[in-house]
């Protein structure tokens, strides 16, 4: 018995498996994922590749996966150790940089799945990093080899690409396949924000002055930043409030006059609450969408809203001539986390999440003649949500018996 090279084979099992999940983790919320990357565009002066987050997010997260299935099946074996040390050499460098002068809160390397510290990241390396060694020298020099046939090994390399790409295009233009986030489907608002702070958030406006350039912060009882001649608006900011984490602490609907965050979670009936990004840039697609939404909700007394983190002038948003909804305020970084998109709609019931749409999948409420019951179609879109994650464990599976069974029949 050979312990020299069960070693190196358990060492690159565990360098597959922690690839896999760093690398799915990431891609099935790209989102999150972008977010991150901003933010260390951000701390390193690199402001101009912000543009390029979303399309970065999606390779890195492919990528990661891809070099985990790649030592997982030995599928370009010598490469692939390779890069795997040469990715470690590179994520211990800069966690350690991230350790010693914490340019960003967390490293984000397992998503919003597992948090972990920047020196705790920086420990995780220090580990692996020796293992990505050893794993590549025992490859170089042939203490294992591959018995992978090259047409077998190219058509599952695309296989694999093809997949980790489809996951992170699809959450993207979606929303994430599995929701790590306090804000989930299912879960009660109250019970996971600060009771005490529920309906009390100081939100703090931030305006520029037009005439000397420099911003300036507001209450929400200040009637100076109503001036629009003078003032522009910048940001909003929440309040942290102690032990409570920040994205759920920010979590606040309101207007310049009040704080609607209390009615609305404890508001008894179903409500659909329209989230964008920017009111101003909402595509024709989505509105005719929430046209169609609102015109149900309309029929069977359901209320609706829109919560945007911009200040919004008008007195409503227009979707049609006729058809007017009030437009209120939620921070951005809140707002990001009660659901990963530009233009989504988040039904809420007694303060429950009941589902979560993005703006290009809201169903068809108008379908059966108005008379679709709320309950039926939040039923008809959980089994096609059951559905596609069971076709995605369905190719997943053919994928790993196409190339086992490959690998059998060549050298057996």
């Amino acid at each position: 018995m050979d312990f020299r090279k069960i070693g190196i084979h358990i060492l690159r099992l565990i360098l597959a498996f922690v690839f896999i999940f760093s690398g799915f983790v990431k891609a099935v919320d790209p989102w999150g994922t972008a977010i991150k990357l901003g933010e260390y565009f951000h701390a390193f002066g690199m402001d101009w590749l912000d543009w390029s987050k979303y399309i970065v997010s999606v390779i890195l997260s492919a990528g990661e996966m891809l070099l985990g299935f790649a030592l997982l099946f030995r599928l370009k074996e010598k490469l692939a150790s390779l890069l795997v040390m040469i990715v470690m050499i590179f994520f211990t460098i800069l966690t350690l940089i991230l350790a010693i002068w914490e340019p960003v809160a967390d490293c984000g390397c397992f998503g919003d799945a597992i948090k972990l510290t920047n020196w705790q990241t920086f420990y995780k390396n220090l580990v692996l990093l020796p293992c990505s060694i050893v794993l590549w020298m025992g490859v170089r020099h042939g203490y294992v080899a591959s018995k992978v046939h090259p047409m077998v090994e190219g058509s599952m390399i695309v296989m694999f690409s093809l997949f980790t790409v489809g996951i992170g295009v699809y959450a993207l233009r979606h929303l994430p396949v599995i929701d790590f986030l306090p804000f989930k489907e299912g879960v009660h608002i109250p019970s996971v924000i600060n009771p005490e702070n529920t309906g009390t958030t100081d939100a703090i406006l931030i305006y520029r002055d037009k005439n000397s350039g420099e911003e300036y912060e507001f209450t929400l009882d200040d009637t100076e930043w109503q001036d629009t001649l003078r003032w522009e608006f910048v940001d909003t900011r929440i309040i942290e409030h102690d032990n409570v984490k920040k994205n759920v602490a920010e979590f606040s609907i309101f207007t310049s006059q009040e704080n609607l965050t209390s009615a609305i979670l404890n508001n008894q009936r179903e409500q659909f609450i329209i989230t964008l990004t920017d009111p101003a840039l909402l595509s024709d697609k989505c509105r005719k969408n929430l046209l169609n939404l609102v015109t149900y909700a309309h029929a069977h007394d359901y209320s609706v809203m829109c919560v945007t983190p911009v200040q919004f002038d008008s007195d409503g948003l227009a979707l049609s001539e006729d058809v007017k909804i009030p437009v209120y305020n939620m921070d951005a970084t809140a707002q990001k986390s009660f659901i990963r998109a530009h233009e989504g709609v988040v039904l809420l019931n007694e303060g429950v999440i009941m589902a979560k749409w993005n703006c290009r999948d809201i169903p068809d409420f108008m379908s059966d003649s108005n008379t679709v019951i709320l309950s039926q179609l939040l039923g008809k879109e959980r089994q096609k949500s059951e559905c596609r994650i069971i076709f995605t464990m369905l190719i997943v599976c053919a994928l790993v018996y196409a190339g086992y069974f490959s690998y059998r029949r060549i050298y057996s």
